[in-house]
């Protein structure tokens, strides 16, 4: 193993490893935040040590991107194992105490509402730019910026529901 792959490594790291957390975070407990972010890190790093001679030109949307696969993974294995999944779509940290609780309760049944693309949309363009969500999801940026535009009218119009 070259320095290079350590350095790679060690440089998504300390970048972005708060960014994929805070993207697990969006959507999950803290402790199952914590174990995806983990598995991304692992997965990263089996990719780096087993090609570490490839350029990673993104390295962000790189990382993005594992991440969107072990969440999307994750959810597939409890959907398999029929298990009772909550799915928490805004964590409390991202809860300001200008929101009261019941605000809070709504925009969290309001974003559970939506499609698993709108949330991963909206979780996704708080970190990365149109261009680097539409590399990570294999889409143009406008049509990134179009979605979640659309994303954000369907959470506006589940808010005004409730």
């Amino acid at each position: 193993m070259n320095a290079s792959a350590y350095m790679l490594f060690d440089e998504l790291w300390s970048k972005y490893y708060r960014r994929i957390y805070a993207y697990f975070r969006h959507q999950f407990d803290g402790q199952t935040a914590e174990d995806l972010c983990q598995q991304t890190y692992l997965n990263a790093w089996r990719y780096i040590s087993a090609y570490a001679d490839s350029n990673i030109s993104q390295n962000k949307a790189w990382l993005f991107a594992i991440a969107k696969n072990v969440k999307n993974d994750h959810l597939r294995y409890v959907q398999l194992h029929s298990m009772n999944f909550r799915y928490e779509s805004l964590g409390q940290a991202d809860i300001t105490t200008e929101i009261s609780m019941d605000e809070s309760i709504a925009i969290q049944k309001a974003f559970s509402r939506l499609s698993e693309e709108e949330k991963q949309l909206l979780s996704m363009a708080e970190y990365l730019t149109s261009k680097e969500i539409g590399s990570v999801l294999g889409i143009s940026a406008s049509a990134v910026r179009t979605r979640i535009q659309k994303a954000k009218q369907n959470l506006k119009n589940l808010l005004v529901e409730n």
